[in-house]
């Protein structure tokens, strides 16, 4: 599909390849077949160079010659791509250290017309894409000789220059206004700001600067290039294939989120309820004096024995007290050899009263109350057998205390429940991850 009326069509001279061209101005030309420059105005069209093979550099992506494309409501085709090996300095700094280090990149430059007859670039590398525009900067300026600060295109500060190098043309194909060869290269310098801004310097045989071009490059994700592309088949296809991925990631997105909701309320009520093996009640009867009130705890009585079985138990006190009091209780649970194998303690309290409030110009009396009345604690019983303990208090010198010690066998599919919705979770967050990338 061409955007554009073919202007010239021959076969290249050297492997017999069909060549279309659609830019008027077009003046050589890089046969995709094999890799040979030709003159596109003379009439026998005869070789004027040789690249690298066509096998060696395939585009990167889906992005192909002739391809169509829209752009802010404007039409553009695919009419050329050269091939770039760059050799640079960037700017690193890390742990108050800086400095610039050696490095190499290879990329792909995009020409694309539209159809009003004007050109931009889609840079295409192992990162992703961006669009290169030329620009006619307010304050145009190469690099001073230290080539590590240039000035602002727009503002004139000084920025500090991220990468400079050279880059040499490795292999082209389509249509170009001027000559392109193997080894072509031009000079470079890059600073960033939201975007990255470039001076390019294509050197003369004196190595003087021979032409200077500027660019901003604005980078530009994946999917809404291809959604900038839609209308190619290769494209469509594409793009019929992320709906479909992403509908399916969708789908089974809800169907691990149903089943974790599922697994954790079976994980909530295996870990809640199970079966009860022991409760007792105690009465604890108010300090006699509240001045003699120790902070040591007081043996106040022995649990009756119960037998546990092997696997994990819940263990409940719930403690009732007097309005504005407190009262500590804990409990050595001991097994049949007699030694401590858990402690379940904490200071119940009950508080409650009123307070004056008052605040923009309002005022009045509200209520307030606060308490801690329960604690639990599981504990995994490894050896079955009888298991008995004792009862430390230290009483409430304001009235008497009840509390109600409960021992619950939870339901061994805890485990399975558990692990089952931590896997459920997993493939959910990755299920997402993944409907979000087809998008």
């Amino acid at each position: 599909m061409s955007l554009f009326q073919t202007v010239k069509q021959f076969r290249c001279s050297n492997c017999g390849g069909e060549i279309t061209l659609v830019n008027t101005r077009t003046r050589y030309v890089g046969c995709q077949y094999c890799g040979s420059v030709a003159d596109a105005r003379s009439e026998a069209h005869q070789v004027i160079t040789k690249l690298n093979e066509p096998s060696k550099f395939p585009p990167r992506s889906f992005v192909k010659l002739g391809m169509t494309a829209v752009f802010d409501g404007v039409k553009h085709q695919v009419i050329g791509r050269t091939c770039w090996k760059s050799t640079y300095k960037e700017y690193w700094s890390e742990d108050g250290e800086s400095g610039y280090s050696d490095e190499t990149w290879t990329y792909d430059e995009w020409v694309l017309m539209s159809e009003h007859r004007t050109y931009f670039y889609l840079i295409e590398d192992a990162e992703g894409y961006a669009i290169s525009q030329s620009i006619v900067p307010a304050n145009p300026n190469r690099p001073a000789q230290s080539v590590e600060k240039m000035r602002n295109f727009n503002s004139n500060a000084s920025e500090r220059i991220q990468e400079h190098g050279h880059s040499e043309v490795t292999y082209f194909e389509g249509e170009s206004t001027y000559l392109i060869r193997l080894g072509d290269n031009v000079h470079f310098a890059e600073y960033r700001q939201t975007r990255s801004y470039i001076v390019e310097t294509r050197l003369g045989k004196d190595a003087q600067p021979k032409e200077i071009e500027f660019f901003v490059e604005t980078p530009v994700a994946r999917r809404n290039l291809l959604a900038a592309f839609a209308g190619n088949p290769e494209v469509d296809a594409i793009l019929q294939r992320r709906a479909e991925n992403r509908a399916n990631a969708r789908f089974w997105q809800r169907v691990f989120g149903v089943a974790s909701l599922v697994f954790f309320a079976l994980l909530a009520y295996s870990l809640g309820s199970g079966r009860e093996v022991y409760t007792q009640s105690f009465s604890i009867p108010m300090a006699p004096d509240s001045n003699s009130i120790s902070d040591t705890p007081q043996l106040f009585s022995l649990v009756q024995p119960f037998e546990l079985k092997p696997g994990v138990v819940r263990m409940v006190m719930r403690a009732d007290m007097p309005a504005n009091s407190d009262t500590w209780v804990g409990l050595e649970l001991r097994d049949q050899k007699g030694e401590v194998a858990n402690v379940l303690e904490d200071t119940f309290f009950q508080e409650s009263g009123t307070e004056y409030w008052q605040e923009d110009g309002e005022s009045g009396w509200e209520s307030w109350e606060e308490s801690e009345r329960e604690k639990e604690q599981y504990y995994r019983v490894d050896e079955p057998g009888v298991y008995t303990g004792k009862l430390y208090v230290i009483p409430n010198a304001k009235g008497n205390t009840q509390v109600e010690f409960t021992v619950r066998q939870v339901n061994m599919l805890s485990r399975y429940y558990l692990t089952v919705f931590l896997v459920c979770v997993l493939v959910f967050l990755v299920l997402a991850v993944a409907a979000y990338s087809y998008r």
